[in-house]
């Protein structure tokens, strides 16, 4: 690979450093201060900008702070887009692939302990136990798989909010916080998954865990096999399934939208299978929503963060409704980094006659919460495909939410519920005022939205599936 650094500075001595752990280093460093160009770096030489068209090369990484700037001065210089690596997280995925390239032959060869079964399966927690979706989504798999005869274990990094401990495998845990060397968290990871092999590693985030599993397959590629699973439209995800695919043996997406943009970062077709989730749906609904001049019942379930939930937003859409003269209460069921914060808002705003913080409630217990909700809530930004607008749904909340990946793969706006664009208060504000004034058509539209998810979940056995797909990478 050929490569350029554009930041000599503090930044990108940090991420020279970085790369020479690996044995790794680019051609050169690009930087705008004149006084350093024709002097070393590192013992890397800097150079004018305007001579990168001297040189040929595969990227140019952004190492300084101002990225939104040189990122204009590049292309201002005719430099192609997908060329331009910037931010930390795109850096050290292709730190780590070319590392992984150099190096897997020899300096990370690890011992490993081949055991007599080819069905271990090992799963990505690379935020640690926590409460969240895909947590939650892989405590149930790991139900599902130990079943069936499947042994597992869990890879737990730091946790980065309340810890919720599962107990269906033993729990691997990885305290990477505290390594300030991204090749040490690496030597890290491929040191527990080389002691659990052979395995199959379902990775669930684009981060330490996923690449040192890439660098195992890389050691031992009859011993591993790796399923990721792209939880959410966020780019990161792309960048880094698109660069690995290689080490990938399936990709799992979950909504068509995910499935379209992954395809056009370049992911093979035939890696990629649709994931549905596993929803508790009764055949028949038996429920009451609320009449006419009752209080409108909106629920939210979910981790309580700004980013990407936006649960900010939870405050001025309370104070649009009641400009509107909307009798609703907003029941808010989750933790996370903004909980406190949003119970100040709450108080602040005077807003506690209408919101409730109920905090953490056990996964057995969502379906009576959502059965007790006329409207599911969402103004996220960003999702991959919500686990709680299905459940929700399969109970009879009608869902109002944003126009994210995901969204309209359940929803079909006006029908079974409503989709906005992201950010549109004055709009959720709006459905949720019309479904307040037609209570026969929250209940019309709350039946259709639980026989969607009713009829997707007829005949779907999320045991056999998984079962079966681990089979399936399994075979020569």
């Amino acid at each position: 690979m050929n490569s350029f650094f554009f930041g000599a500075g503090r930044l990108g001595r940090y991420w020279l450093g970085q790369w020479k752990n690996f044995k790794l280093e680019p051609d050169g460093i690009l930087d705008n201060h004149e006084s350093l160009w024709g002097t070393m770096c590192d013992g890397v030489m800097v150079f004018s900008p305007d001579r990168i068209k001297e040189f040929d090369f595969d990227y140019i990484f952004v190492t300084c702070r101002n990225e939104n700037e040189i990122i204009q001065q590049l292309l201002d210089l005719e430099i192609p887009e997908k060329s331009i690596v910037s931010g930390d997280h795109n850096i050290i995925n292709h730190m780590f692939y070319y590392a992984a390239k150099k190096m897997i032959s020899t300096e990370f060869m690890e011992e490993f302990y081949d055991s007599d079964f080819v069905s271990k399966v090992l799963f990505d927690l690379q935020n640690g136990m926590v409460l969240g979706g895909v947590e939650a989504w892989s405590y149930d798999l790991a139900k599902r798989l130990k079943e069936t005869g499947h042994q597992g274990v869990y890879l737990a990094a730091d946790p980065v909010g309340e810890e919720i401990r599962d107990e269906t495998y033993p729990v691997c845990t990885l305290s990477l916080e505290s390594i300030e060397k991204q090749k040490n968290k690496i030597e890290l990871c491929i040191k527990e998954i080389s002691k659990n092999l052979p395995c199959t590693i379902i990775c669930n985030f684009p981060q330490h865990i996923f690449w040192s599993a890439c660098f195992v397959k890389g050691m031992y590629p009859e011993k591993v096999r790796i399923i990721a699973v792209q939880h959410s439209d966020d780019r990161l995800y792309y960048n880094a399934y698109s660069l690995w695919q290689e080490y990938i043996d399936r990709c799992m997406v979950i909504s068509s939208a995910i499935e379209h943009k992954l395809l056009s970062f370049g992911m093979e077709q035939n890696k990629i299978v649709r994931l549905e989730w596993n929803i508790f749906c009764k055949d028949r609904i038996d429920r009451q929503w609320s009449r006419e001049n009752t209080c409108l019942q909106i629920g939210y379930a979910g981790r309580v963060t700004m980013r990407p939930k936006r649960v900010d937003l939870f405050i001025p859409l309370a104070e649009k409704l009641k400009r509107i003269h909307v009798n609703f209460h907003i029941n808010i069921a989750g933790t996370g980094n903004y909980g406190e914060k949003l119970k100040e808002k709450i108080q602040e705003e005077g807003l506690q006659d209408c919101m409730t913080c109920i905090g953490y409630i056990d996964r057995q217990d969502i379906p009576d919460f959502w059965s007790r909700q006329d409207i599911m809530i969402s103004c996220s930004e960003w999702e991959g495909h919500s686990i709680s607008q299905s459940e929700a749904m399969a109970e009879g909340a009608v869902p109002v939410i944003t126009d994210v990946s995901g969204a309209r793969d359940d929803v079909t706006d006006g029908y079974n519920g409503y989709v906005v664009n992201v950010g549109d208060i004055d709009a959720l504000a709006d459905r949720i005022q019309e479904l307040y004034l037609n209570r026969d058509k929250l209940e019309q539209m709350g039946i259709r939205a639980h026989n969607t998810i009713c009829r997707r979940q007829k005949n779907r056995d999320q045991t056999l599936f998984w079962d079966d797909l681990i089979k399936k990478v399994w075979q020569k």
